[in-house]
């Protein structure tokens, strides 16, 4: 039988101390400049989290999945957490990736006592309950919604936005400021159709 203390002592404390918090949480604890693009490795560093690039093709091949699948992963190793993210990607997709794995950590998708735990981001697995609780996240992470209602007002304040303009605004993907844009109901004008795009 395991004694609670040798339970405890098994524990990943950083991860402890990230499990529940939210977005807007993070952003107030680490994200003083309140500017835009939001510098999602500088809060990764204010948090203690050791963040680098990585070449995932043996990983891949080891799991027999498609070259280029693997985009990014959190890694647990005693009381530390560190995300990687795959080498030679775009800036957009960096940044994306490490807001999705933190995500993972703070949704409590990863439990504190997950010593030398690994969680991949795939691309294959995107209809994933979690894959998608990390996406919604990671787009409020870097699209504050009081941040995105500013810019609306400012530049598209008796039209529709377009969904390209506030992606460069925010150093996101269009297809990444599209869905976040959906999540909130937001009309916009979107870069493949150029066709205003309304919720009801």
């Amino acid at each position: 039988m395991i004694k609670e203390s040798e339970c405890e002592n098994r524990m990943c404390k950083k991860i402890n101390e990230l499990n529940g918090l939210t977005s807007q949480t993070v952003l107030n604890k680490y994200w003083k400049k309140k500017e835009y693009p939001i510098d999602i490795a500088q809060i990764l560093y204010e948090m203690n989290i050791k963040v680098s690039a990585f070449d995932f093709s043996k990983a891949e091949a080891l799991a027999g999945v498609p070259s280029g699948d693997i985009l990014g992963a959190v890694l647990t190793y005693g009381d530390n957490v560190a995300i990687v993210y795959k080498k030679g990607d775009s800036l957009n997709r960096i940044r994306f990736t490490l807001a999705h794995e933190l995500a993972h950590c703070c949704l409590s998708h990863i439990k504190p006592d997950a010593n030398g735990y690994i969680e991949f981001r795939r691309q294959q697995s995107f209809n994933d309950e979690h894959e998608i609780a990390a996406n919604i996240f990671a787009g409020e992470l870097l699209i504050p919604e009081n941040a995105l209602s500013g810019v609306l007002a400012t530049y598209f304040k008796n039209s529709f936005p377009a969904s390209e303009f506030l992606a460069k605004f925010f150093a996101v993907s269009v297809n990444v400021m599209e869905e976040r844009l959906k999540h909130l109901k937001i009309p916009f004008i979107d870069k493949s159709n150029m066709k205003v795009v309304i919720f009801d």
